[in-house]
């Protein structure tokens, strides 16, 4: 039960970490594969942005809502910022793991380093998600990254019940339900 416990949460860091990569406007790394020079799929940085395979962040976005008179609003920033962190090293941990379950042939012992792959970033992003919600004031932006929580946790558990499985691996990257929590807080937080 500890493990179960431990792995959800790793797994939500992940989450926390790639939401904040794409809302800070930083620029991730694209993804390599580990043998060869060309590129695999890679995380959206936007949770609207087509499935297609490319790793991006958008820029220009702002790290808490801005208050009426353009300051940021000091009930949300720290949350927005951590958030926003959580999501940019989730990001990070991802794109390389996204590059090497896009090519073909992959051995067992590849497909079960590439589920311990997912899990790590996706853990550390649920810890750091659930963190970034207690540090705001906002009912409304807590409800938001609460639910971006919640989405970690079912990618950590897709990829845990995934059986190492190519395809099943490649989904939880892109799972729908992700990508709607994580634009909920990037737009909480723009």
């Amino acid at each position: 039960m500890r493990l179960e416990t431990g792995r959800l949460l790793g797994t939500a860091l992940v989450a926390l970490t790639l939401a904040s990569a794409s809302a800070c406007g930083e620029a991730t790394p694209t993804a390599s594969s580990r043998s060869t020079a060309s590129t695999g799929p890679s995380i959206p940085a936007d949770p609207t942005a087509s499935t297609g395979p490319t790793v991006s962040a958008e820029a220009g976005t702002s790290a808490g809502p801005a208050s009426p008179d353009g300051t940021r609003d000091p009930k949300t920033a720290p949350a927005c910022d951590a958030v926003m962190k959580a999501r940019k090293t989730a990001l990070e941990a991802l794109a390389p793991v996204a590059a090497v379950l896009s090519q073909s042939g992959l051995s067992k012992e590849d497909l079960a380093k590439a589920t311990n792959d997912l899990n790590a970033p996706y853990t550390a992003m649920h810890v750091n998600v659930a963190a970034a919600a207690e540090l705001t004031g906002d009912p409304q932006l807590k409800a938001k990254i609460s639910a971006y929580q919640l989405a970690v946790e079912q990618a950590i558990v897709a990829v845990e019940g995934s059986d190492s499985d190519q395809a099943k691996l490649k989904a939880v990257i892109e799972l729908p339900a992700m990508r709607s929590a994580e634009k909920a807080v990037v737009a909480a937080c723009s």
